[in-house]
């Protein structure tokens, strides 16, 4: 009796955990039907294709020029951007410029006053006077050496104090060339008391960082003066354009801050990839613009040359959830949506690339009534 109760109990303990467990996988299964994702397959009969006027075509390539486009700013190189220093210090008794402003080369920037440059004139004119003496003396020790009067002891310092005040000179007419002292007219005794600080070359004055009264260390940038005629369109490229980029490429630019458009041509391809995926593009202006100021926003187009590329009606090409679409099919019945990349666009027609190239393989595109299916893919979802 007692294992006839035992054996009915476990075969209760048996049944109970196969129905739990049934009915958690019907749960499982239940929970996965609600989660799976509705498939992207569109499934029509032959009366919604006609009714539809879906038609599909062979995917084929065919030469068409395209367009990158990109932003982009206009910089101008390292070498043609001077910082104005004094190179002794001053005070700032004048300035001659605004920002913005154009210049000349040679043109007065500034004007410094500093007692340094007053004593180095000063010391220039007595090493200058005593040139004169220590020249003689030495002639005059190397006579009486000749002539075994004189010591060679005697002659050696005479003729090294005369190097010594000529290399002194030397440096003196250096310093005072660095403070753009006219040491000619410093030879006839006119002491400046002003350093006039020049521009290196003519272009545009784009920072003023000083005032009149102040106190100018060597170390501080005063002055920016930027040569115009050296600059250029730098754009900002993809990463995956780069391989269609080359040299004296056409580029059409068009400014963000005015309606000015003009030309260029690329020039340097840069090959650094920065952390964005992309590339600089530094294109020479064929003709400067007018107005052109230092880093101003623009657009370019740059024109690649022909190449082959799958080409589709621009009507075949739908958007489908932010990304561009094509519609392709096996067997005019089954029609899948797969994503595509727009190169170029020139008339009804436009050049596309693959995201995934087995999207294409052995397959047809739907040349007509892509929105149609769209539109039918759309409501039944």
């Amino acid at each position: 009796m007692k294992k006839s109760i035992s054996f009915q109990l476990f075969t209760a303990t048996i049944v109970l955990t196969t129905m739990m467990s049934c009915t958690s996988k019907s749960s499982e299964n239940t929970q996965s039907e609600k989660t799976a994702p509705k498939s992207s397959l569109l499934t029509l009969t032959s009366k919604q294709i006609a009714s539809l006027g879906v038609k599909s075509s062979k995917l084929t390539k065919s030469l068409m020029g395209m367009s990158i486009f990109a932003n982009g700013m206009i910089d101008v190189p390292p070498q043609n951007k001077s910082f104005i220093s004094v190179p002794f210090g001053g005070y700032i008794r004048d300035i001659k410029v605004l920002d913005g402003m154009r210049v000349t080369k040679g043109q007065v920037l500034l004007v410094v006053e500093h007692p340094e440059i007053i004593q180095l004139q000063q010391d220039y004119l007595e090493v200058q006077g005593n040139m004169e003496y220590l020249k003689a003396e030495m002639d005059r020790q190397k006579a009486l050496l000749d002539k075994e009067a004189g010591s060679a002891k005697n002659y050696q310092q005479a003729k090294s104090n005369w190097q010594v005040a000529q290399a002194k000179l030397s440096g003196l007419s250096v310093k005072l060339e660095m403070a753009n002292v006219n040491v000619a007219s410093l030879k006839n005794g006119v002491i400046q008391r002003e350093q006039r600080i020049k521009s290196p070359f003519a272009g545009v004055v784009t920072k003023v960082n000083t005032n009149v009264g102040s106190f100018a260390d060597p170390k501080d940038n005063l002055l920016e003066v930027i040569d115009l005629q050296h600059a250029h369109a730098e754009l900002t490229v993809y990463e995956k354009y780069l391989k269609l980029l080359k040299l004296n490429q056409l580029v059409s630019l068009n400014f963000v801050d005015s309606d000015e458009k003009t030309t260029a041509k690329v020039f340097l391809i840069g090959r650094e990839i920065g952390p964005d995926r992309t590339v600089k593009v530094h294109c020479h202006f064929d003709r400067l613009p007018k107005e052109i100021v230092p880093g101003s926003y623009l657009k370019a187009e740059i024109n690649v040359d022909e190449m082959e590329h799958y080409v589709v009606p621009t009507d075949a090409i739908v958007n489908l959830g932010a990304k561009d679409m094509i519609y392709v099919t096996t067997d005019n019945r089954h029609f899948i949506p797969v994503e595509i990349e727009i190169l170029s666009t020139q008339g009804d027609f436009t050049a596309i690339q693959a995201i995934n190239e087995l999207d294409f393989l052995n397959r047809k595109y739907v040349s007509n009534g892509a929105y149609e299916l769209l539109s039918t893919q759309n409501k039944e979802e």
